[in-house]
C-alpha cells in the first residue's frame, strides 16, 4: 500500500462513527440497500454498530430486553423474523 503525505496546511477532522449511527435516515438507508444488495453479512454489521451506540433507547421501544437486541445479533444469536423486525423498525423509525 503506498504511503500517503499529508500537507501541512490542511485541516484534518476526526471522524466519529457515532455521528453516522445517530442518523435514522442514513442507517435505514443503509440497511435497505444491504438487503437490496443480498449483503446480509453488511446488514449484520450494519445493524451492531448502530445498536453499540443505540442499544437501549431501541431496546426500550422496541420493548426487549438489553440482553435480547444483543443476543439477536450475536455470532451464537438465531433470532426470528420478528425479533429483527421490531429491532429494524425501531431502529429507523
Amino acid at each position: 500500500m503506498p504511503t500517503l503525505k499529508v500537507n501541512k496546511k490542511a485541516k484534518l477532522e476526526e471522524h466519529n462513527s457515532e455521528n453516522f449511527f445517530k442518523n435514522f435516515d442514513k442507517v435505514g438507508s443503509a440497511l435497505l440497500e444491504s438487503l437490496i444488495q443480498n449483503d446480509t453479512e453488511a446488514f449484520i454489521e450494519i445493524l451492531d454498530a448502530y445498536l453499540e451506540v443505540n442499544k437501549a433507547q431501541v431496546a426500550k421501544r422496541a420493548k426487549l430486553s438489553r440482553s435480547t437486541v444483543q443476543q439477536a445479533l450475536s455470532k451464537k444469536g438465531n433470532p426470528t423474523l420478528k425479533t429483527i423486525a421490531r429491532i429494524v423498525h425501531e431502529s429507523v423509525v
